[in-house]
């Protein structure tokens, strides 16, 4: 029995590999069959957008339409994942910038504590040395509403007059330092002539060595310094502060930064925005107060007589 069969086995096996063979070429039929189908379609689409016909672009509608609700599941994980790790690397990185600003504010407090220091000391020196204090009032503080025309003109025009106290000859500062000073006065506007005007001269030092000069505008939107002493010590980068010699200007307000040293030429950069000026402040400055120059007047007269 077992003899009969074996002869059987080989025919066997040469059936099932026909029937695989059969499948397999089934499956490349339908393969080759649906690149096809995909083909002519896409040829067929492709050829009703070429003339223009409006199918293409429902069909697309239609499949965009289909297909993304299913991208915007796939994508919902993902979207997860990232908005998972961002948080996580933006908790690390709060965390080290609240770590940052804790140790800011200890040496914060430290300095904070050594300028109460300081103020208290400078105060009560004031006191014994019977120094006048430099504190400036402000005459008023205006708005600027126009711009002087021009390219011989460097003023602008605020909404402050003799109504509201404004006089010839004050000086005008913004938020960062000095800009210029009152050149005419109207009852509700005053005219402001500023520190780049060629017409304008300031005195002033330098911070870091005193050493003094005058400031010239230029028309231009740097300024030059001039009549600095030969001997002097200057370097870009230099603060310039106005020297209050003259009585036109309060002593030590900021007024530019030396930008640039060309041989005996040495050129400053405002520090004032005067670009972009918004608010100014006129100081009711005086270098010698009313009282004072009534006496000087007195004491004057006294001699002549």
């Amino acid at each position: 029995m077992a003899w009969g069969v074996r002869p059987l086995v080989p025919i066997v096996q040469s059936i099932k590999g026909l029937a695989s063979n059969t499948t397999g070429a089934r499956r490349s039929v339908r393969g080759r069959g649906g690149l096809w189908f995909y083909l002519v379609a896409s040829f067929f689409f492709l050829i009703l957008e070429l003339f223009g016909a409006s199918i293409p672009g429902q069909v697309r509608g239609v499949a965009d339409d289909v297909v993304a609700p299913v991208l915007n599941l796939l994508e919902r994980p993902l979207r997860y994942m990232q908005s998972g790790m961002e948080r996580f690397a933006g908790v690390s990185d709060i965390y080290q910038e609240n770590q940052d600003l804790r140790d800011e504010n200890d040496r914060l407090k430290q300095w904070r504590e050594a300028a109460m220091q300081l103020s208290r000391e400078n105060e009560q020196l004031r006191l014994i040395l019977k120094v006048p204090k430099r504190e400036v009032p402000a005459a008023a503080t205006a708005r600027i509403i126009g711009v002087g025309g021009g390219p011989f003109e460097r003023s602008v025009l605020a909404n402050a007059g003799s109504l509201d106290g404004v006089e010839d000859g004050l000086p005008v500062i913004d938020e960062n330092g000095l800009i210029g000073r009152v050149l005419h006065t109207g009852r509700w506007t005053s005219r402001i002539l500023l520190i780049t005007d060629i017409n304008s001269r300031v005195p002033v030092r330098l911070e870091r060595t005193g050493a003094l000069a005058i400031a010239e505008g230029q028309n231009e939107n740097y300024l030059r310094l001039r009549f600095l002493p030969a001997e002097a010590d200057i370097r870009v980068g230099d603060r310039v502060l106005a020297s209050g010699h003259g009585g036109v200007f309060p002593p030590d307000l900021p007024l530019a930064i030396v930008s640039k040293i060309d041989n005996e030429y040495m050129f400053l950069e405002p520090i004032g925005g005067l670009e972009k000026l918004d608010y100014v402040r006129i100081m009711a400055y005086h270098a010698v107060p009313d009282t004072d120059a009534l006496l000087l007047d007195d004491d004057g007269g006294a001699d002549n007589e």
